[in-house]
């Protein structure tokens, strides 16, 4: 069930409540994204019989990511994809060779095979591991990102890109050919003027990364490791799971305010990243302020299904460290 607290049309609401994603009630099947979660999440959102109230409005990045997914895939499987690919100047004899997710036997020899949306899993113990990749041809796999900025400036989502997709071609070796991957960044808060002054900022509103994977050997340790902890606090009291890291929390880092007015708290003076050049700052002041060390706001858990019964996550909303 879904509320609607900012009031949008009705037209719009609809587009937000629809999920057409194949959603699979296994208690033991978990998906290749699921892996990368935190182990606590896994195990006690498995526990939350049914979900809280969602509000539609918060369904709007994940919404406007899968329209674009979509629109990707229907113009590959439309009818006028030979004109868009002569319009890109694909020779005659190129786009008669294009195939769209063909079977073993529909390849040939110069074949381009192109595939999307597949879905494939392996055996790991008695849980299944599940993915659907976004797109692959000649081998090379890529992955739709829709996303801010800031994401690819920092490379904050470096690892877990390369580590979901090695997964994806550790389930599809004979499809996944090529040792790396290319991200597709579709930016939602692109800036022309940005592009033009910061060097660092991204130079298209879409862009390709490359990332190179992970071994076989790698990515098999990692899905072992991750589904032998899964079975291990299967039943475990939440006292005797680990904690999420300060990673897996998308912890903010701590922030030492320093007030050279102790009285007037309204703004900082100055704000620092670790607190004794705060406190070298307060000396060369006359210490006659005062610093005020902030910790970090813990963002992963406000995306968390195990936040209401969390105990972890209690204790930051308690500290203010968390808002839900």
């Amino acid at each position: 069930m879904f509320t609607n607290n900012t009031n949008l049309p009705l037209s719009i609401a609809v587009w937000l409540s629809n999920d057409d994603y194949d959603h699979n009630s296994d208690p033991y099947t978990v998906s290749a994204t699921s892996l990368l979660k935190p182990i606590k999440s896994l195990v006690l959102g498995s526990r939350i019989q049914s979900a809280s109230s969602t509000d539609i409005a918060d369904l709007i990045p994940s919404r406007m990511g899968t329209a674009v997914h979509t629109a990707i895939e229907n113009a590959w499987l439309s009818k006028k994809l030979p004109a868009a690919l002569a319009s890109l100047r694909f020779t005659p004899r190129m786009i008669d060779n294009v195939r769209i997710n063909p079977t073993k036997d529909e390849l040939f020899d110069g074949c381009i095979p192109v595939y999307m949306e597949i879905r494939g899993s392996k055996k790991v113990g008695k849980y299944t591991v599940s993915g659907k990749f976004d797109f692959v041809s000649e081998g090379v796999l890529e992955d739709f990102k829709t996303t801010g900025t800031y994401g690819y400036i920092n490379q904050s989502n470096k690892d877990k890109y390369i580590q979901q997709g090695s997964i994806y071609k550790w389930l599809f070796p004979e499809i996944i050919t090529e040792p790396y991957m290319i991200i597709d960044y579709i930016f939602t808060d692109w800036s022309s003027a940005k592009a033009r002054m910061d060097k660092s900022y991204p130079s298209s509103r879409i862009l390709p990364q490359k990332y190179i994977l992970k071994s076989e050997q790698d990515t098999e340790a990692f899905v072992s490791n991750r589904i032998s902890l899964l079975d291990k606090y299967e039943h475990s009291e939440q006292s005797g799971m680990p904690a999420c890291t300060p990673e897996e929390l998308w912890e903010r880092p701590t922030v030492y305010k320093y007030y050279k007015d102790p009285a007037k708290r309204a703004r900082s003076t100055k704000n620092f990243d670790n607190s004794s050049d705060a406190y070298i700052k307060l000396s060369q002041d006359g210490s006659v302020g005062i610093v005020v060390e902030v910790s970090g706001e813990v963002k992963f858990c406000a995306y968390c299904p195990a936040v209401g019964i969390c105990e972890q996550a209690q204790g930051y909303v308690a500290s203010g460290r968390l808002s839900v």
